[in-house]
C-alpha cells in the first residue's frame, strides 16, 4: 500500500475546506448562539485517534465534534454513521464527507451486519494512517441526559488495527460529551469537552490472551471519563422531576455554588452537583426525596395546565415593563415584517421534514442540515439575485445578501421574545385574578423543602 497516497487522499481537498468553513460559520455564528469547546488541547496532534462520545442529538452531536476539533486537527474527521441514513439519495455527498455506515441489528436487521466487516476494515485502514474516526458506542442516541450501555466494538476495532501493526503502532482513545441548554430550538448554547486521551498500548499484551477482559477494562475507563464530564441522570424513573428542577430550582442553586448559570460549562457543574446531591440524599432519605419529586411533578402539570412558565414566578414583570415591551415590539414590527422576506421561508422549511419524523432528537440535526444546505442558500441567492435584476447594481445585491443572515436572526429573535411577552401578559392577568396563588404555594414548599434537605444531610 502506498502510505504517502494515502496521506494525501486522507487530508482535505479546497473544496471540503471551503465547505466546511461555510458549515462552522453557520454553526457557530448563525445555528447556535454561543459554542463552548473545551480541553481541545487533550486532543492529540498526530498518531491514531477514536474519539468516542455519549450521544442524545443525532447530527448536532456529529457537527459539535467536527467543529471542535477542527481548532487542533487539521486531518478529515472519518465518522461512524447509521446505515440507513446512506438509502438516501445523497450517499455520495455522505460518502464525501468522511461517513462510514454501521449496520445494526435492532434497526438493519442480522442480514446486514456482514456488511459491517467492510466498515470495519475501512476504518482501521484510517487508523494505520494516522487517521480520525468519531464513533458513538451507544450505537443510538439516547433521549436524554443520561449514559446508556456502551457496545464493545469500537475497541474491536482499535486493537485489530494495532494487531496489523504487530502490536507497534500505539492507538488512543478520546472521551468526549456534548451538551445542550436546549436540544430542540436554535441559537441555544452548545458545548463539547473532552477527556484524557487513553493509550491502548499497555493493553497489547492482555488482549493477545483475554481480549474481551482487555476491551473491558479499557471501556470501563472511557465510560468513567464521558460519565464525569456529563450531566447523567440514573435515576430514569423519577428523571422528569430531576431534570425540571435542575432547570429551576438549579438556576439559584448554581448561583449559590458561586457559578453563572448563564454560562453553559457552569450550569453544567451545577446541575452534576445538584443531580448527585439528590442522589445522596435520597439513599440517606429515600421516602422524603421520593415524596419531594411526586410534589414536583404535581407542581409541573399545574404549569401546564395553566400555560405558564416556572420562569415567570422568578422575574415577575410589572405593568410598566408590559407596557413598555409592547411599545418596543410595535416599533420594531415593520422592521420585522420586512426580516420575515426570505427568512419566514427558511425558517418554515425543515419543518415540512420533522413533522414526519417522530423522534424529536432528530429534529434538530435536520434543522441545522435543511437551513444550511438548501433553504438558507438557495433562498438568499434567490433574493440577492432579484434585487440584482431589479436594481442592475452587484454591489446592491451583495449588500443585501450580507445583511439577509443578520435580518434572519432578528426576525427569530423577535418571534422568539414576543412569544415570551406573550407568556408574561397572560402570567400577569392569571395572578391579578388570584388563579396563580396554588402553583406560587406549590413551588415556595418545593424550594423550601429542597433547601431543608439538601442543607440537613450536608
Amino acid at each position: 500500500m502506498d502510505t504517502s497516497a494515502h496521506s494525501q487522499d486522507n487530508k482535505p481537498g479546497f473544496g471540503f475546506k471551503l465547505f466546511k468553513a461555510y458549515i462552522r460559520f453557520f454553526h457557530g455564528r448563525l445555528f447556535y448562539k454561543k459554542t463552548y469547546w473545551l480541553h481541545t488541547e487533550r486532543i492529540p496532534a498526530h498518531g491514531p485517534l477514536m474519539v468516542v462520545s455519549d450521544h442524545q442529538n443525532g447530527l448536532s452531536d456529529v457537527l459539535g465534534v467536527l467543529m471542535s476539533i477542527a481548532h487542533r486537527d487539521k486531518r478529515k474527521v472519518r465518522v461512524m454513521a447509521r446505515a440507513d441514513v446512506f438509502k438516501l439519495p445523497f450517499r455520495k455527498a455522505l460518502c464525501w464527507l468522511g461517513l462510514i455506515p454501521a449496520y445494526r441489528l435492532a434497526f438493519d436487521g442480522e442480514e446486514s451486519l456482514a456488511n459491517n466487516a467492510a466498515s470495519f476494515e475501512e476504518i482501521e485502514d484510517e487508523l494505520l494512517h494516522d487517521g480520525t474516526i468519531l464513533l458513538y458506542p451507544e450505537a443510538g442516541h439516547q433521549d436524554k441526559h443520561w449514559l446508556g450501555q456502551f457496545s464493545l466494538v469500537y475497541l474491536h476495532i482499535l486493537f485489530e488495527a494495532a494487531r496489523k501493526t504487530g502490536f507497534q503502532k500505539e492507538m488512543f482513545v478520546l472521551p468526549s460529551c456534548n451538551h445542550y441548554s436546549d436540544y430542540f430550538h436554535a441559537r441555544e448554547k452548545m458545548l463539547v469537552c473532552y477527556g484524557t486521551p487513553i493509550s491502548l498500548a499497555p493493553y497489547y499484551e492482555l488482549y493477545q490472551t483475554r481480549p474481551r477482559t482487555a476491551q473491558r477494562q479499557v471501556n470501563q475507563l472511557v465510560r468513567q471519563q464521558i460519565n464525569d464530564m456529563m450531566l447523567n441522570i440514573n435515576d430514569l424513573e423519577h428523571y422528569a422531576a430531576i431534570d425540571f428542577l435542575r432547570e429551576t430550582y438549579g438556576i439559584d442553586y448554581a448561583r449559590r455554588k458561586g457559578l453563572d448559570p448563564d454560562n453553559l460549562p457552569q450550569k453544567l457543574e451545577a446541575d452534576k452537583m445538584l443531580v448527585r446531591r439528590l442522589d445522596e440524599v435520597k439513599a440517606i432519605d429515600e421516602a422524603s426525596v421520593l415524596a419531594l419529586y411526586v410534589d414536583v411533578e404535581r407542581y409541573r402539570q399545574e404549569l401546564d395546565a395553566l400555560r405558564v412558565a416556572d420562569r415567570d414566578f422568578r422575574h415577575p414583570a410589572n405593568d410598566a415593563s408590559l407596557v413598555g415591551k409592547g411599545v418596543l415590539f410595535a416599533l420594531l414590527l415593520p422592521l420585522f415584517l420586512v426580516s420575515c422576506v426570505p427568512n419566514i421561508g427558511i425558517y418554515y422549511a425543515p419543518h415540512l421534514i420533522t413533522k414526519r419524523v417522530k423522534d424529536r432528537f432528530l429534529h434538530s440535526g435536520f434543522d441545522f442540515g435543511v437551513t444550511a444546505l438548501v433553504s438558507a442558500p438557495l433562498l438568499y441567492l434567490l433574493t440577492s439575485g432579484i434585487v440584482w435584476a431589479a436594481t442592475g447594481s452587484l454591489c446592491i445585491a451583495l449588500i443585501v445578501l450580507a445583511c439577509l443572515p443578520l435580518l434572519g436572526l432578528f426576525m427569530y429573535h423577535y418571534m422568539k421574545h414576543f412569544k415570551a411577552y406573550r407568556a408574561q401578559l397572560r402570567f400577569h392577568r392569571l395572578w391579578r385574578k388570584g388563579l396563580l396563588a396554588d402553583a406560587a404555594g406549590q413551588r415556595e414548599s418545593i424550594h423550601h423543602t429542597l433547601d431543608h434537605l439538601l442543607k440537613q444531610f450536608t
